[in-house]
């Protein structure tokens, strides 16, 4: 999967189709385990990561949820993700959790939880 490193910046620019029309920005640090046993037949990480996220408008799918009360914009964002792809190749294929959570209160009390899948390439 190309040059992959333990600890990451990411920056994410968003546009949500079909149901959510809304554009997003999401941050985050993450944290990737690169050793597995069988890379050099399947290179394959993992990660895990914290930031914020902040949208155009609240959410559809935060709106909808009646236990959600006072959605906001502005929630902390995590991602669960699994990759993997040939070795020595920049080309991968990627799992993820998106997750906008409004920590208990500490930003809101909403949240929400989209699965992704996808191709990246590691430049």
């Amino acid at each position: 999967m190309g040059p992959a490193h333990p600890l990451e910046l990411e920056g994410q620019a968003l546009k949500h189709f079909g149901e959510q029309e809304h554009v997003e920005f999401a941050g985050s640090i993450n944290a990737r385990w690169i050793t597995f046993p069988w890379n050099r037949y399947l290179d394959t990480s993992v990660a895990i990561g914290g930031g914020l996220s902040v949208t155009s408008e609240v959410p559809v799918l935060e709106k909808r949820d009646p236990n959600n009360s006072h959605a906001a914009t502005l929630l902390h964002y995590m991602l669960f993700e699994a990759a993997v792809g040939l070795p020595n190749s920049n080309w991968s294929i990627v799992a993820r959790v998106h997750h906008r959570s409004g920590i208990f209160g500490l930003f809101s009390h909403s949240g929400s939880n989209l699965l992704s899948a996808g191709l990246r390439y590691r430049f």
